[in-house]
Parts: structure tokens; sequence; C-alpha cells
């Protein structure tokens, strides 16, 4: 038989995946010569941990070798228009490899676009391929596939572009015999036809169909051949015995640590020019092995928009379903998460916080009223006049005046008519028994010389007082109302009887202030730092569980195998979810400014501003744990439990100011304190982006967000892989 070009060689390779120098390391492939000819099917037999999908990983140029060289197709891996990666070899790893919330023609159509494929051949191969390999419903989502029906569907993907070179990594696992000798006739048609055809399996009997096959132990290639002229050299009957011979007779021998001497730019003299290593010139044009127009990649720059198109559209299905549910059932929840998460937040912020407490039941104990002739119902007479003024000598007759006081606890919220908050009881004793169960917030009681009482201390300024309070959680703010409800008690009191209005009132008086209202809400205070943290860790979240997902799935690193080069995924990430964060960051300012009426006194395109470029600084540090954490637990551990001390510390429950000297300079640090201040001078006091207390917040958000990228970026640079 004539010899073969050879499409795969691997000269001397030596990769660890600790230092090569350190012996605390296992090796993952020591020492090794291989070459695969082009349309043959190789067969690499080993153990798991032998190295056999490090060894494939280097080959597709996913990996790079400590020491030695290796030829793929002609050219090195990685090499510009070597195509490796790229479209012209087909790789399925051992995991699956493909996005659970893709359907099967999602997951299959992704890969043909990423390769070029146009849409009449796509659409062939895809039948064909799903005839050849009994695939399931093309509609059906690979999460809810059998382990076997995943594992067609990814080598269904591997398939569809009709690669030269073919590395299929353990792809008969789980399937049913007949099948696995269907995919078998497949594969050597395929080789017949000069596609080269890299398979690694644990079924070592059935690569006896192999033309080669290369035995791997300990990283170490123990013999390369035929299987025939394997059996004939170690004169066995099965593969299995013929690989125990040599594994035992590599056991015996002691271990030496491989020299490699030669350097790694040397080419094995064995092999000529024109089978190992071709001109670089003639893979400036990288090509098919097939002649047909809906394969040929000649057009880089058509191909890479259409990269970008698969590459878009995986994105917006992932971010589209993702997260996963636990139900299986999860087809659009990841979109509705983004968009609709922002909006449940913030109204049930506004709904829920900032508001005057309602419907607080007091206890009265009104004697005044109930030794009057029409006993309580008193209040209720219109013709009631509690101040009567006597013109002649310039003094005022009270009457009644616990009536007036009622009312004017109407008109500040403690007391509603229609609403039986106020319960009258006849003794204090018993009031004070309701407060001290709980059944009510407090008692009030008036005396019943209340009216001739107020009009004593008036006049002669100082009299004994007879005072009950009781009160509950939220005496604070009955306190207050009462007092406001007694300044505006006295005012009307002083005004109906011919007196200066301030004689009764505390020798302080509120102006309005500055910025703001007399009458400004909790709500006010704490939204502009709601609304930074809700559009700072909802892009957080959702960026580190998409990442955290591809890297899991291993979908990222099988799309940069066939070409998609990783700063492109995480271009068109980036791009994305800046637009869910622009979509976010509208839907909160509808609602806090348009909605819910929260009051901006400045610019509101520079809150639009801040708050977008909040959520692009989540984003950033969702990347980050992506890249440092190694689990979705491990992620979703980390965000809530830096939420909670962000949120503590950043002055939205509680001001700066209460905090101790070392804690408010933490605070300070963190990415929302300073914004959160700063958002609220543009809302209360109108600030532009040109004073400090603005831009301060604007400079501390892209100041952490260059450091989450920095930090990203030393931790990819350092990873080994």
């Amino acid at each position: 038989m004539a010899a073969r070009p050879a499409a795969v060689v691997v000269e001397r390779a030596c990769k660890h995946y600790g230092r090569p120098n350190k012996s605390d390391h296992k090796p993952v492939l020591v020492h090794l010569n291989m070459t695969v000819e082009r349309g043959i099917i190789y067969g690499l037999l080993g153990p798991s941990g032998c190295g056999k999908t490090t060894l494939l990983s280097c080959i597709v140029g996913r990996r790079s070798l400590d020491s030695g060289n290796i030829w793929v197709l002609g050219g090195r891996p990685g090499e510009k228009g070597s195509g490796v990666p790229g479209p012209r070899v087909g790789y399925m790893p051992q995991d699956i490899a493909l996005v659970g919330e893709f359907t099967v023609r999602d997951a299959i159509y992704y890969f043909g676009r990423i390769y070029g494929m146009k849409t009449d051949k796509l659409k062939e191969r895809f039948h064909f391929l799903s005839t050849l390999l009994e695939l399931p419903n093309e509609g059906r989502l690979i999460k809810s596939l059998s382990g076997g029906q995943q594992r067609r569907v990814s080598l269904a993907a591997a398939l569809v572009h009709e690669p030269e070179l073919l590395i299929l990594d353990e792809p008969t696992v789980g399937l049913d015999p007949v099948l696995r000798e269907r995919i078998w006739e497949f594969l050597s048609e395929l080789a017949r036809a000069g596609t080269t055809v890299i398979i690694t399996t644990h079924y070592i009997d059935e690569t006896k169909q192999a033309h080669k096959i290369g035995l791997l132990r300990d990283g170490q290639l123990l013999a390369e051949d035929s299987p025939e002229e394997i059996l004939r050299k170690f004169d066995c009957d099965t593969l299995e015995d013929a690989f125990l011979k040599l594994a035992l007779r590599q056991h015996q021998m002691p271990r030496r640590r491989p020299t490699l001497t030669a350097s790694p730019d040397v080419i094995p003299e064995s092999m000529s020019n024109d089978v190992c290593y071709q001109s670089r010139d003639s893979f400036n044009i990288v090509t098919s092995s097939t002649d047909s127009d809906d394969n040929n990649f000649s057009n880089i720059s058509l191909r890479r928009k259409l990269d970008l198109k698969a590459t878009i559209t995986f994105q917006v299905l992932t971010i589209k379903e993702r997260p996963k549910d636990c139900s299986g059932r999860s087809k659009g929840r990841g979109l509705v998460f983004s968009v609709l998460f922002p909006i449940i937040q913030i109204v049930a912020f506004f709904s829920a916080v900032g508001h005057d407490p309602r419907d607080l039941r007091l206890a009265v104990v009104n004697e005044e009223a109930a030794f009057s002739p029409l006993g309580l119902d008193i209040c209720k007479n219109s013709s009631l006049k509690p101040i009567v003024r006597i013109e002649e000598d310039d003094t005022c007759e009270q009457y009644m005046l616990s009536c007036w006081f009622l009312e004017e606890m109407e008109k500040k919220g403690l007391y509603q008519a229609s609403i039986t908050n106020i319960l009258p009881y006849n003794t204090s004793e018993e009031a004070k028994s309701a407060v001290s169960t709980g059944k009510l917030y407090g008692a009030l009681r008036f005396h019943r010389n209340f009216s001739s009482a107020l009009a004593e201390r008036l006049h002669d300024g100082d009299v004994p007082d007879d005072v009950l309070e009781e009160n509950h959680q939220i005496r604070n703010f009955i306190k207050s109302q009462l007092y406001k409800t007694y300044s505006a008690f006295t005012k009307r009191s002083m005004k109906a009887c011919g007196r200066v209005e301030d004689l009764a009132q505390m020798p302080v008086r509120f102006e309005d202030p500055i910025y703001g209202s007399m009458e400004a809400q909790m709500m006010w205070f704490m939204a502009p730092g709601v609304m930074i943290t809700i559009i700072f860790f909802l892009p957080a979240m959702v960026t580190s569980t998409l990442m955290i997902g591809d890297r899991l799935e291993g979908v990222w690193e099988r799309s940069a195998v066939a070409g998609v080069k990783p700063r492109e995924m995480l271009h068109v990430h980036i791009a994305l979810q800046a637009a869910v964060i622009l979509l976010q960051t509208a839907e909160m300012m509808a609602l806090a400014y348009g909605g819910y009426a929260l009051p901006s006194r400045g610019s509101l395109a520079a809150c639009a501003l801040l708050l977008f470029l909040q959520g692009v600084c989540g984003m950033c540090y969702g990347f980050l744990l992506s890249i440092y954490c190694s689990s979705y637990s491990m992620s979703f551990f980390v965000v809530t439990g830096s939420f909670y001390p962000m949120i503590l510390l950043c002055g939205i429950l509680w001001p700066l100011e209460g905090m101790s000297f070392g804690l408010r300079i933490i605070a300070l640090t963190l990415p929302f304190t300073i914004p959160s201040n700063s958002l609220r001078d543009i809302m209360e006091k109108g600030a532009s982006i040109s004073e400090p207390s603005v831009y301060h917040g604007f400079l501390v958000t892209i100041a952490w967000t260059i450091v989450t990228l920095s930090l990203c970026s030393l931790r990819l640079k350092f990873k080994k892989t």
C-alpha cells in the first residue's frame, strides 16, 4: 500500500498539568511520538487518566505543549490560516458540551453556522444525520434527552460540516450496539473518502475496525500499528491481551525522565517535507475536504460574520433560557428574569418602604366627653363650638377641646372616622392593659377638665401634668404625629381665641429645608441606593451564571475548537448584556420617576447614565466571579455573601455618620456607597455632573469596573489550562 501523507504528527510531545520540574504533579502526557496518516481511522486506546483527552486538546490547539511539536493537516495548531482550531476539524469532546436549553435543531445549527454553512446545505446535513444517528425529535431540549441521545446529538454537531479531520473522544459510550456498528461503518466510509478520524474508546474490540491504533498508558505510547500487526507482534488473540502484555512490560521497566535534547522546531528526518509539512503559503486559504461550494470557507471575512451571527444567536438563547430551574420547563424564563425582576423589585420597594404607618389602633380615654350630657357622641355634633370668644373682656371660653384634638389627629392620619382605629375605653387601667397585651399601639387620655386645664396653662403658664403614655415598636412615629397634632391643635385654638398662634408653640421654629421638604419620606432617602444595588447585582448574578454554565458544560471550549475566538464570545456577551442593562435602567427610571413620582431636581440623563454604568460594573463583577468560582453554588455564596455587607455598609439602611471612623472608610470603598450619594444629590439638590459630589460617584464606578477587569485579566493570564 502506498504511503499516505500525514494528517497529524506528534513529535516528542511533553505536557504536564503542573510545572514539568515538579515531581508532585502527576504527568498527564509525558513523552510521545505519534503519526496519523490522512484518510485512516486511528484508534487511541488507554485507561482513564492516561492522557487521551489532553492529547486531543493539544491536537486541536486548545492546550500548548511544554516541549515538542505537533503538526495538524500540514500546519501547527493555532497558526493563522491553518484552520485549526477552525472549520477543518470536527471535534466531539468527552463531555456533551452542548447547551442544555437548546433544542436538538438549535444545537446542530449553531455549529453549522459557526462553520459558515449555507442554510440549504445545513438542512440537508441535519436531515441526513438525524436519520443516520436516530436523533430525537428536533424540537426536544438537550437537557431532556438521555445520556445516549445527547452523545448522538454531540456527534452530529461534529459531523455536520464534513471536516477534513474528525476527532471523537469516546463517541460510542452508552450507545446501542447496532447503532455503534452503524457509526463505525459510516466512519469507514468517511475514511475511504479521505477524512482522517481519530477516535478514543473504552471498547477495545471495536477498534479492530480501525486502520491504526495507539496504545497509551501513563502518558507513554506503548505501541502504534495496525490491529493485525499488533496481534502478530505480541502473539495475542485479542487486543486486550496485547495491551496487558505491554502494560506489564512498562510496569517492570524502571521509570526514567525523558530527555528532550532536540529543538522543538526540528522536523522528524524520517518524514519528507511533502509528507509532514507543506508550505505555509498553501494554507493562506483554508479549504474543505470537498469541492462543493456549499462547504467552501475561502471567504474568511464572510465566515467571521457567520461566526458572529451564530455567537449572537447562542448568547441570545442562553440569556433567554437561563437561569435553569429544577422542573425542566424553563423556556423563556431567563428573559423573564432579566426583564421582570427589576420591575418586581422596584415595585416592591416603593410599595412597601418609606410610607407612614397605617391603621394604628389607639386607645382613647376621653373623660371630658364621657361626662358630658351627650356622652362620647358629643364630638359628632356639628354645631359644637369648643371655643367661644367674648369680645367685651377679650376672653375665651373653652369647652370640649378634646373633640378638636381628635379632629387634628384625623388630619394627621392617626384617626379615621370610617375605621375603628380609635377605640374608646372607660378607664386608664383598661387602656393600659390593652396596650401591654399588644392589642393596641398606644393609649391617649383626656382628663375630664382637659379644656379648663389647658386654658389655665395658657393663662398661668404652669399646671400639674397628668399623662399616660404607652406605646409599641412604632412609638416614635406616634410621638411625632401626636406632637404635630398638638402643634396644629394649639394654633387652631389660639387663632379661634384671637391670640398670637406662636404663643403656645415651642420657642424653636423649623423653617422649610433648603433641599427636600418638611414631609420628606424615608423612601426618598433609600431609593437611590436601592436602585443602584438592584442594577448592580442583577447583571452580576446573570453574568456569573451564564459564564460558569457555559464553562462547565464545555460549550465555550467546543466553540473555540470550531474557530470562535474567546474575545468574540466575550464581546457579544458584553454587547447583549449591556442591552439588557439598558432595558433594566429604562424600566427603573420609568417606574421610579414616572410611576412613583420620585423627586428629581437634576438631570434624569445623568441619573440614567450612572445607573447604566453601575450595571456594567456589576456585569464585570460577574465576570470576576465566573473566573474565580468553580461552580454555581460557589458563585451564589459569594454573591449573597457580598450583597448583605454591601447593603448594610453603603448608607442605605443607616447613615454613614452613625458608623465608626474605620468602618466608614471601608464603606466608602464599596462600589455603590459614593455613587448612591451622587444619585441622591442629583435627585434632591439638582447637582450637575460637574460637581465633585456627583462625578466622584462616576469615578468610583469606573474605577471598580477597571479593577474587576484587571483582576479577570490577571487570573486568565496566570491560570493553568
